[in-house]
């Protein structure tokens, strides 16, 4: 994405809580009539996350945050911008701080870390494609000139807000990602992007009568993989060599016949695309950001890389962004 100035996303972040919960959990459940090899053949989770009753979005949200300042080298005093995301923070029925009942990630996220002198605000409302979103808005940030420093933070906690007489429920797990974008005078690091919306699937997505969620998932699958498709054909696009010249591929992490359906439309080469939906099931926003983070610190990524991701939240709200972790080595 052309620019005067450049950006890139120098640190990454994640945290996961608590031990991991197995399928034999959802097993023992009489209202959800569901098996582990149910569960692993229709959503392709093994095992997922959540905090324990005193562990919010924000206290998740503060140490993947640390871990990126700390993954990009950078001081909290370095951070002019925080920008937070969620899917699933709520209103007193599943706020993001202990002893407040709002929903907000930035601005507690803000205090927490000390970051005094940075502006906050939340990017909602896009769900799943939350960090795509909030990394194009530090994008314009930046190119303004006022900013040098964004810190992106999504925080999911999706076990009070689910139904448990609904199959669905065994897909989803928590956690939290953050990621460092700064202001770069060399190659730029964000490649391209494509961000997308159809306010027509609103009702895809709702709220029933006891504040939990409620997901019509034949409409989710139908339209998820072309809309996906389209825009990561987008993206690919805008790049010089197009898919040979990305070095990885981490589709949003929804469920693996999300995954397998893209794979086949858009022919991903297998060797090149990253998972982690078998040990963290469906993070919502934290899926692309968590992924990405995971295979940076396990050594699977290395600075310089090109990454294509793509991501379909509530409402829709969709896209594909196509960046290098850490400076590009080649313009």
């Amino acid at each position: 994405m052309a620019s005067e100035i450049g950006m890139v996303l120098d640190g990454v972040g994640h945290h996961f809580p608590g031990d991991p919960i197995g399928n034999d959990h959802f097993e023992r459940l009489d209202s959800l009539d569901v098996d582990d090899a149910w569960i692993r053949r229709n959503t392709g989770v093994s095992t997922r996350h959540w905090p324990g009753a005193h562990e919010r979005h924000v206290d998740m949200a503060e140490r993947a945050a640390r871990m990126a300042l700390a993954d990009a080298g950078l001081a909290v005093e370095d951070v002019d911008v925080v920008l937070g995301t969620s899917a699933t923070s709520r209103p007193r029925t599943n706020p993001s701080t202990p002893g407040n009942n709002y929903m907000d990630i930035a601005l507690p996220l803000q205090d927490r870390i000390g970051a005094r002198r940075a502006m906050a605000m939340d990017v909602m409302g896009v769900a799943c494609s939350g960090f795509l979103h909030a990394s194009v808005v530090a994008r314009g940030l930046i190119a303004t000139g006022g900013y040098r420093t964004v810190l992106i933070a999504c925080a999911e906690n999706p076990e009070p807000i689910l139904n448990f007489s609904y199959r669905n429920s065994v897909l989803f797990g928590a956690g939290a990602a953050a990621g460092v974008w700064r202001a770069s005078a060399g190659a730029d690091g964000l490649l391209a992007a494509a961000l997308h919306a159809d306010g027509s699937y609103f009702d895809a997505f709702d709220i029933d009568d006891q504040d939990k969620m409620v997901m019509k998932g034949k409409v989710v699958g139908d339209a998820a993989v072309p809309m996906l498709a389209q825009a990561t054909e987008e993206v690919l696009g805008q790049l010089d060599g197009g898919l040979d010249g990305i070095d990885w591929i981490i589709p949003h992490q929804g469920n693996i016949n999300l995954i397998t359906g893209l794979r086949d439309e858009l022919r991903l080469p297998d060797e090149r695309v990253l998972l982690n939906i078998h040990r963290r099931g469906n993070t919502s926003s934290v899926s692309v950001p968590g992924c990405l983070s995971e295979h940076v610190h396990n050594g699977t990524i290395a600075r310089g890389q090109r990454v294509l991701t793509m991501a379909v939240g509530r409402g829709f709200s969709w896209g594909a962004l196509a960046f290098t972790y850490g400076e590009p080595t080649h313009a």
